[in-house]
């Protein structure tokens, strides 16, 4: 009885090994016949709602390793590309490859373009960002804190410090009803910091930016000491020498995660499944975190720089950024006087 044991266990362990012989095989050939495809296809374009030099730079990476594609990025602000996106597909022209879009409410009025898809690492993304089929978090990016470090200004450490009287007339903010990004950020502070937080911010006299780019170039320039920007506009900056410095607050960071996906009819399906892929890859999110100044929702993902595993990341609840944002959003403008 003791030699058949042995004897069926070594045939379990030899079926074992030769099945993941193969699969391992199968997986090579598979990714590799992709890629073969894919530089056939030779091009790639991408609609983006990202900030242009973070989508080149994360460009750059995808092809030091795959540089037989070449990738024309076409990028417009949230609102106006999902006009041109549904504009196009209902004219059967949707010209782009890949979509990306920063804000999930506009994503769920053409759902319909993207094809079937799901990267090879799909289990090590967060469930509640499943909830429209098909599209990924390629990029993340977070309100963090900039301020101007030569100007002097004691550094803050929260978003409630913000509200300080001493910084009054010196903060800088991006109006709520920018996009996905600013909706985050307010939805996060009247959720986390305070009830009361947006009456608080608003008494000390903001400067109103309309978007991220301007406000983080506004903290450089000293037109506002400080502020709440996104990542992906201000740590670059700091890498390249800027005059100012990154707070991570001690509530939080808000984050948004983008609405990425592959276009149903695309004329390069395979470039675009290998670009997602990689984006979505453990070199992919790295890369966008090093070079791009964002986060990552993945399982086991690198912090931005200065950052550390104690930093909170705080991502909104899908049924409250959908049904809470025109009320609140029309709540913001009347707190801060924005028509």
């Amino acid at each position: 009885m003791r030699i058949l044991q042995k004897t069926m266990n070594r045939r379990l362990l030899l079926a074992s090994l030769i099945t993941v012989f193969f699969t391992s095989t199968a997986s090579a050939n598979t990714e590799a016949d992709l890629v073969k495809a894919a530089e056939k296809e030779g091009k790639l374009v991408i609609y983006t709602a990202n900030q242009l030099e973070s989508e080149q730079d994360l460009v750059a990476q995808f092809n030091k390793k795959f540089p037989n594609i070449k990738v024309e990025i076409v990028r417009a602000p949230g609102s106006r590309l999902a006009t041109r996106i549904q504009t196009e597909a209902a004219a059967g022209k949707l010209a782009a490859d890949v979509i990306d879009m920063s804000d999930r409410g506009l994503v769920q009025s053409f759902t319909q373009v993207f094809a079937n898809y799901a990267p090879p690492n799909a289990d090590q993304y967060p469930e509640s960002l499943k909830d429209i089929p098909n599209v990924w978090p390629k990029t993340v990016w977070g309100f963090v804190i900039a301020y101007n470090a030569a100007s002097g200004v004691a550094p803050p450490t929260s978003w409630a410090d913000l509200t300080d009287k001493k910084y009054a007339g010196k903060v800088g903010t991006v109006v709520a009803n920018s996009g996905g990004s600013t909706w985050t950020r307010a939805l996060f502070e009247r959720k986390v910091v305070g009830d009361d937080y947006w009456e608080k911010l608003a008494a000390n006299k903001p400067m109103l930016y309309p978007s991220g780019a301007p406000a983080a170039s506004g903290i450089v320039r000293g037109e506002a000491l400080l502020g709440g920007v996104q990542s992906n506009s201000v740590i670059p900056m700091v890498r390249d020498g800027a005059p100012i410095k990154v707070v991570y607050p001690t509530e939080g960071v808000p984050v948004t995660a983008s609405v990425a996906g592959v276009v149903k009819d695309s004329k390069n399906p395979n470039a675009a499944r290998l670009f997602m892929n990689w984006a979505l890859s453990a070199e992919g999110q790295s890369a966008w975190v090093k070079n791009g100044g964002g986060f990552s929702v993945m399982k086991n993902a690198p912090m931005p720089e200065g950052a550390d595993t104690s930093t909170k990341i705080w991502i909104p609840d899908s049924k409250e950024f959908t049904s809470l944002r025109n009320e609140w959003l029309a709540k913001w403008n009347q707190v801060f006087g924005v028509h």
